[in-house]
């Protein structure tokens, strides 16, 4: 995709959820994976196995990591993109320990601790990030699903008190608390007639951890695909107001265009004969500049033969810097 400054416009923000980063969580068989298919147009991949009550659900059990980066795959296709608005991980815990098996498998490790100098973890963060986010850059909403974790905390006067927070290690909660504009926990309260209600948590309390980039979302509504859209629009409703946002009823799917290696290659090929040409007559001074502008993009000195199809980012980055030559020769 290219990149213009000059033809950006101001940002909106969108009353539906399509489109919306998400993470749920909280104890088994509360309504999180009921809730996550009601999502436009939402694609359930099982890393647990959690769907067998909920009718039409679209569901794959996902595996193994290499399972989801096959899938990864598939959501490049343009029928894919039709298909299906939001994607939805249940649960980003087995999730994270399917990458490091896989981060293991390819460093020939049985643990993630044995790979050199901390290397393994690096690694692993980078393959989860990574696929997350091309799910996002792809144009497509994201759902995270998490169990809930508790855990005991301190206070400055040597009392206890319980915090509840989504089951995800260390380093994959960073991924997700970047990544999406919600955090909720959802709870359970039950009245003197053993009356239940489930509620929504999106701030933070002393005792649950959850957030929102909704300015003024409801701290606890309650809890229900169409509650939380109804929520999401009432405080997107008070920017506008208060804050002057420009707000719209759909989200336009801004989609992050795949590069194709061989088409860049070939481009390259053609600008470098426009350029430099062939034989006798070969300008060796603009041969020079181009080879210097990849030295400074890849870091190295290298031909355009030796870029590989893992390096076509930086490719595309060599093929603008060549179109800039062109216009200028």
């Amino acid at each position: 995709m290219a990149i213009d400054i000059l033809s950006l416009k101001p940002t909106t923000i969108s009353r539906d959820l399509k489109g919306k980063f998400v993470c749920i969580y909280s104890l088994p068989k509360v309504g999180k994976t009921s809730m996550a298919c009601q999502f436009p147009k939402n694609l359930l991949l099982g890393f647990e196995h959690g769907w067998n009550a909920i009718a039409g659900a679209m569901a794959v059990d996902i595996t193994k990591w290499a399972d989801f980066k096959q899938i990864l795959r598939q959501l490049e296709q343009p029928a894919a993109r039709e298909m299906y608005d939001t994607i939805t991980i249940d649960t980003v815990g087995l999730a994270w320990q399917m990458c490091e098996d896989f981060t293991c498998a390819q460093n020939g490790v049985q643990k993630i601790a044995d790979i050199p100098w901390g290397g393994g973890y690096t690694a692993c963060k980078k393959e989860f990030e990574n696929s997350l986010r091309k799910i996002t850059q792809l144009g497509y909403g994201l759902v995270i699903i998490a169990h809930v974790e508790r855990r005991i905390e301190k206070r400055a006067d040597d009392s206890e008190i319980e915090i509840l927070g989504p089951a995800i290690p260390k380093r994959a909660y960073e991924i997700v608390n970047q990544l999406v504009d919600i955090i909720g926990y959802i709870d359970i309260t039950w009245d003197e007639e053993g009356n239940s209600e489930r509620w929504l948590y999106t701030r933070k309390t002393p005792t649950v951890m959850a957030g929102s980039r909704f300015k003024y979302l409801e701290p606890k509504i309650k809890f229900g695909y169409n509650e939380l859209v109804n929520a999401i629009s009432d405080a997107i409703d008070k920017a506008e107001k208060l804050d002057g946002a420009t707000v719209v009823d759909k989200s336009e799917r801004i989609i992050e265009e795949a590069l194709d290696y061989n088409a860049i290659r070939a481009e390259a090929s053609a600008l470098w004969k426009q350029l430099v040409g062939e034989g006798e007559n070969a300008n060796a001074e603009m041969a020079k500049t181009i080879l210097k502008k990849v030295e400074m993009i890849f870091g190295r000195t290298m031909k355009l033969s030796e870029i590989t199809e893992d390096q076509v980012d930086l490719f595309n980055l060599v093929v603008i810097e060549m179109r800039d030559l062109a216009k200028a020769s």
